[in-house]
């Protein structure tokens, strides 16, 4: 593999780039720098100062860190896509390779590989004994749950939590967060106002808009130990399994064959699909196709896995409704009428890789073909003319936001 050094990691950044990751990793670089000054600056920080830049990093990249690190340097890790890339991986920091569409591969350079194991745990010590995680996780917990905050609601949130559980030293929070890379990542300013969202939103000009359409207003209270399950597990969240509906989840998942890792991210995924549940989302079901045990599956018990993931998806909180539910609002309900059988594929001697799906061609503009195979099609290859709502053209039946275009910036 070939390996690039930081400097010219670095150097591939635009000057108001590495302005933002300087002030990121707790660095303010001067605007009137030139360029070639700028990265040099921020490659001797990189090496000089691993434990001051690695503590301004989410929870999340530390422990990436740490896993590449007991790795050993260019030793390739294998993972799943996640719903969003960490700061490493987007700043080429840590390297990456997603040229096979089943595996996210993550390695660490030699050079960085020296630069941070020898501070990486105690960053992670750090971290825990500070409280700095913890803030982090009540942080992420409570965007999870509304998707969107405006920041003086969300600060507020915080306020009231940290009160609660370490008194009223309010200085030392505002520091905390003025700090957190979760703010400075995830805070925007724009026409909505100003505001800080999930990691895992993909598109806020959908939820603000069905937040108008659908005329809601004012947000559903949560308690700090909801934000503490809905904020724990980055990137893989849950919201809700603790709940009835949730622990039926769970337990059906088990016995479809999940466990580990497979477990926690079927669960993550049918609450994320469960956000976009608005109609029928044959996505919010494909954790049962995709289960060990779905090919043992009869009529009777499909229709009652397809009853549980309903259930559960009616019950979280959903963003477009501020926190509240499907089943109080009545609004976006879970519809799986068209799931009442299983589909016409699990029968066949020879299935197919997705079950056939009762869907829409996707939109594409003239000059792009109507069918593509899924090799064809390769993940995260862009094609600027779907909709990101349109069914992938690969044939999967999923969104394409939630498909093949999903991993695109």
């Amino acid at each position: 593999m070939k390996e690039r050094n930081l400097h010219t990691i670095l150097d591939g950044f635009q000057k108001m780039e590495l302005q933002d990751l300087g002030n990121i990793l707790g660095n303010d670089l001067s605007p009137r720098l030139r360029k070639s000054q700028l990265v040099d600056q921020l490659h001797t920080y990189l090496r000089a100062e691993p434990r001051r830049w690695m503590s301004h990093l989410m929870e999340r990249d530390v422990r990436l860190l740490r896993e590449l690190v007991h790795a050993g340097p260019e030793k390739v890790q294998y993972q799943d896509f996640a719903d969003y890339p960490s700061l490493l991986e987007v700043t080429g920091l840590v390297e990456y390779d997603d040229s096979d569409e089943h595996y996210h591969k993550v390695w660490i350079s030699r050079e960085l590989y020296e630069i941070v194991a020898p501070e990486v745990e105690k960053v992670i010590g750090s971290g825990e004994k500070s409280g700095q995680f913890e803030v982090e996780r009540i942080g992420l917990g409570y965007l999870n749950l509304y998707g969107i905050l405006p920041t003086d609601h969300f600060v507020n949130l915080m306020m009231d939590w940290y009160e609660q559980v370490h008194g009223a030293d309010f200085h030392r929070l505002s520091n905390m967060l003025r700090q957190s890379p979760l703010v400075k990542m995830y805070r925007y300013n724009d026409s909505w106002g100003d505001y800080v969202c999930s990691p895992c939103v993909d598109n806020v000009d959908e939820i603000f808009s069905l937040r108008e359409q659908l005329n809601q207003r004012g947000l559903k209270p949560f308690t700090s130990a909801d934000a503490r399950e809905a904020g724990a597990g980055a990137p893989y969240f849950t919201v809700g399994m603790k709940t009835p509906e949730g622990m039926r989840l769970e337990q059906m998942y088990r016995r479809l064959g999940y466990e580990g890792y497979e477990l926690v991210k079927a669960a993550h995924d049918t609450w994320m699909e469960a956000q976009y549940t608005a109609g029928q989302n044959d996505a919010l079901f494909q954790p049962l196709v995709d289960s060990p045990l779905y090919p043992e599956l009869d009529d009777n018990s499909w229709l009652t896995c397809c009853q549980i993931v309903s259930d559960y998806a009616d019950s979280v909180p959903k963003w477009f409704l501020c926190g509240r539910n499907a089943r109080d609002t009545g609004l976006c309900k879970a519809d799986w009428e068209a799931w009442k059988t299983l589909p016409e594929s699990h029968n066949e001697e020879e299935k197919e890789d997705y079950p056939h799906w009762s869907m829409p061609e996707p939109t594409i503009s003239d000059g792009y073909a109507k069918e593509l195979s899924a090799q064809e099609f390769p993940l995260g290859f862009a094609i600027p003319h779907v909709a990101p709502e349109d069914p992938c053209p690969c044939g999967s039946g999923l969104r394409y936001c939630r498909c093949h275009g999903k991993f695109l910036s």
